[in-house]
């Protein structure tokens, strides 16, 4: 059974992931609210691409590897693109919310295909696909209990509520992502902790 210290060492990255990107979609709110036009569809992919690349971070600075950089960096920006993009015909077709739910979905399992090859291929597809799925019920149970800060937003937006119920929303999907990965020392598992470069040289 692992220690209080191990544990504490696992969630480390997790919950200092699910901050940062509930402070930065807090920052994407106060944009919104401030200077943007709701339903304007280039600041939203320019939106998505900017949450992406900073979930490329989230993952690949646990690794501690160049792969994971190499890896999660480049791609991530753009699956954000994509996904961006795919919500407003989404939107239109299934509403604003559901939109939002499949999109969010969508973001964890592509999280998790990318996560694998950053890591090398070493985790089994059942594991990745596992984790994936884990992230996207646990983060979407979250991000649907809080949705009502869309659905039924406020006049005066509370700003601190928001970077609570951002948070809340990231944090299950950076548990199933990250939880595991590192040792009880700290450092990447055995078969990740590599950087991937004696294996293609």
């Amino acid at each position: 059974m692992p220690t209080f210290q191990q544990l504490h060492k696992q969630l480390v990255a997790p919950v200092v992931g699910a901050l940062a990107l509930g402070a930065l979609s807090t920052f994407g709110d106060w944009l919104w609210a401030h200077f943007l036009r709701d339903g304007a569809v280039l600041p939203g992919v320019i939106h998505g691409v900017v949450i992406f690349a900073a979930l490329a971070c989230v993952l690949a600075a646990p690794a501690g590897t160049r792969r994971a950089w190499r890896v999660l960096l480049p791609s991530l920006p753009f699956v954000g693109l994509v996904i961006a993009a795919a919500f407003y015909p989404i939107a239109m077709a299934v509403g604003y919310l559901n939109g939002l739910l499949v999109t969010w979905v969508a973001m964890w399992l592509s999280l998790a295909s990318l996560q694998r090859i950053a890591r090398g291929r070493r985790e089994p597809i059942s594991r990745s696909l596992m984790r994936g799925g884990l992230a996207a019920v646990g983060s979407g149970l979250a991000f649907w209990a809080v949705s009502g800060m869309w659905t039924q937003p406020s006049p005066s937006i509370n700003y601190l509520w928001h970077f609570l119920c951002w948070t809340f929303a990231f944090l299950p999907g950076f548990c199933a992502l990250l939880f595991g990965w590192l040792t009880a020392a700290g450092e990447p598992a055995a078969d990740e902790s590599s950087d991937g470069d004696a294996h293609s040289g």
